[in-house]
């Protein structure tokens, strides 16, 4: 059997005092190491959680790829700048992207008016009615419409600030107006549902309707829209699948198939403020486990300078007896190593006892009006909670080379009377 580690099992954690009480700096480190593991663990179930949450959004709103006639949009004359989603052309993407949804969207410019109030939106409509399904955990009042019945054409789905801004609620009935070709369009909608994103800049502008109503008011047929939208790719190849579409569409062009040179364009492109902002959050989780880290360390390598000196004439009887400094260090590693062991697993407890808790309970709320979320967001990160443990034990070891090194320096004769 290992010696040290025999030894080592028979030393207690405690004091060698009457009452045999453990020691304040034992204590005090297994505390630090367990909140610096349950800080850490907790960044790593949180900023990826935000950050899935956060992209999940906008890659909803947005899509993942849209593809658009490098002409602009005409407000006044959408059919003039219109993309045509032939079955040919639907089939060449199928066969690149099997997962992926392909879909007409249609944007028209409108107004909302009653007897007091108006409120300028743009209104969005769906060649796949559910593809309006991202928004059905954002609804608060009502219901998103089934577009594939004619009863439901004219209804609507508008925002909380919409309806707020506007004073009306689900069941109401309010006007829109529309311009195209230099006319004035006016239709009765009928408000079905209303929806809360939390994204602000998303729901101050958005209104939903049937995809047949506002092909007849952009006069589109049923192949027509403003953009191709893509959704259903993995998002880490995003870039790539963007560069294949690309050449898609060109070879479409130049072989007849489309009469359009059509430019597509990625969530990350269109939406780089989100993006940007969302990629600084790493710097701020390597900030917080690197101090965590430094603090663990610090506490552990204090402790285990006290220990040594607790035991400093154990240390020099054993010396005397003939045991090498290489086990004495041993010795005391294995007595550091359940520190760490014990600090580790009582901050994996802690940390996921608070994951779990938010994650079913949402005990963490957050202001919607900053953070595009209305409470803290949280995953259960398993590989990176692994990584962390087997991070946290070399980086444990490695510190605590450094106190036991100076027992080679503690002499027998001089420490056989140290009281």
């Amino acid at each position: 059997m290992n010696a040290a580690l025999y030894i080592s099992r028979r030393l207690s954690l405690k004091r060698n005092t009457p009452g045999e009480q453990r020691s304040p700096a034992v204590t005090i480190a297994i505390i630090g190491i367990a909140i610096a593991v349950a800080v850490m663990m907790l960044t790593l179930s949180v900023v990826p959680g935000f950050k899935n949450e956060i992209t999940r959004k906008v890659m909803s709103f947005d899509a993942q790829l849209t593809a658009q006639p490098l002409l602009p949009l005409t407000l006044d004359n959408p059919a003039a700048s219109a993309v045509r989603l032939s079955p040919d052309l639907a089939e060449l993407i199928a066969t690149d992207m099997p997962d992926a949804n392909a879909t007409l969207n249609i944007r028209l410019p409108g107004i909302l008016k009653t007897a007091e109030h108006f409120d300028g939106l743009v209104f969005q409509a769906y060649s796949n009615p559910a593809t309006l399904d991202y928004i059905a955990g954002d609804m608060i009042s009502g219901s998103i419409p089934d577009y594939t019945c004619d009863s439901t054409r004219y209804d609507i789905v508008i925002s909380r600030h919409t309806a707020r801004l506007l004073d009306i609620d689900t069941g109401d009935h309010i006007d829109g107006y529309f311009f195209a070709n230099d006319n004035l369009r006016a239709r009765k909608f009928t408000i079905a549902g209303i929806y809360d994103s939390h994204f602000n800049d998303f729901d101050r502008l958005t209104c939903f309707m049937s995809y047949p109503a506002a092909s007849r008011l952009a006069d589109f047929d049923e192949n027509e829209g403003t953009t191709i939208q893509i959704r259903g790719l993995d998002s880490d190849e995003l870039i790539e699948a963007r560069r294949r579409l690309s050449s898609i569409f060109s070879d479409a062009f130049h072989s007849g198939i489309t009469s359009q040179y059509l430019e597509v364009t990625d969530v990350y492109q269109q939406n780089p403020m989100y993006f940007n902002w969302l990629d600084l959050l790493d710097t701020n989780v390597t900030v917080i486990i690197v101090l965590m880290a430094i603090v663990g360390s610090v506490t552990l390598i204090s402790c285990l300078f006290i220990i040594i000196l607790e035991r400093i004439k154990l240390i020099g009887t054993l010396k005397a007896l003939g045991t090498t400094d290489s086990m004495l260090r041993q010795i005391f590693l294995y007595m550091a190593e359940r520190i760490v062991i014990r600090g580790i697993v009582i901050g994996d407890i802690i940390a996921l006892i608070l994951i779990t808790l938010q994650y079913y309970l949402r005990l963490l709320p957050l202001d919607p009006e900053s953070y595009y979320l209305s409470s803290v967001p949280v995953e259960y990160n398993w590989l990176g909670f692994l990584t962390l443990n087997i991070a946290a034990a070399i980086i444990a070891l490695s510190v605590m080379i450094v106190p036991v090194l100076t027992i080679s320096r503690i002499a027998p004769a001089r420490v056989m009377r140290f009281e």
